[in-house]
């Protein structure tokens, strides 16, 4: 009993939105065979639509069917949610970090490449690409677009070196920094 006390406890933190998206049940079975969980990175992002978000980074220790334990990393976002006077999770999403191939046989997982190849050579908007800059696992790449305009983009370095594009800016005309999302997909498709 006292093995399953923070559960219960922790799946009160959801919101009543969240409870009908995942059940108790599936709340509990995600945890079956995690024996211990470290919370390694968070930063908060910026706030959308009464949306509080934070990308995070997790270490779990797991077990396998081959009888030993091993060390599983995820990134993902949660999001909070204003309840009343608490801040509740309404939405956690995880994703897997590979360690074989992604830190250095794509160019997908490559902060620099990403911006050089999808909104450089895909999207046209790229004149100028200055040094990337690094603070801890934050990266930041600046660049002067082919409009005169000023961007910014915020990449997390994960554990097993895979840059994630967290944050896209452009300096408007009173030089602050507003938040948007360039899809260079949509570049592609033109």
């Amino acid at each position: 009993m006292t093995r399953e006390l923070p559960f219960p406890i922790a799946y009160n933190f959801f919101t009543k939105d969240y409870y009908k998206r995942v059940s108790y049940n599936e709340y509990l079975q995600s945890f079956a065979g995690i024996g211990h969980i470290n919370l390694i990175k968070m930063n908060r992002l910026p706030d959308e639509k009464g949306i509080v978000p934070y990308f995070i980074e997790l270490e779990s220790i797991e077990g396998s069917s081959k009888g030993v334990t091993y060390f599983a990393y995820y990134y993902g976002y949660v999001q909070l949610k204003k309840v009343q006077n608490l801040y509740k999770i309404d939405q956690m999403k995880l994703y897997g970090e590979d360690f074989l191939c992604a830190p250095y046989h794509l160019w997908q997982h490559d902060a620099e490449a990403v911006v050089g190849i999808m909104y450089g050579n895909w999207c046209k908007l790229i004149k100028k690409q200055l040094p990337t800059k690094q603070d801890g696992y934050v990266k930041t790449i600046d660049y002067i677009g082919t409009d005169g305009a000023d961007y910014l983009f915020i990449f997390y370095q994960l554990t097993n070196d895979t840059d994630v594009l967290i944050s896209q800016y452009k300096k408007d005309s009173e030089g602050n920094w507003e938040s948007i999302r360039i899809d260079p997909i949509k570049c592609v498709k033109n």
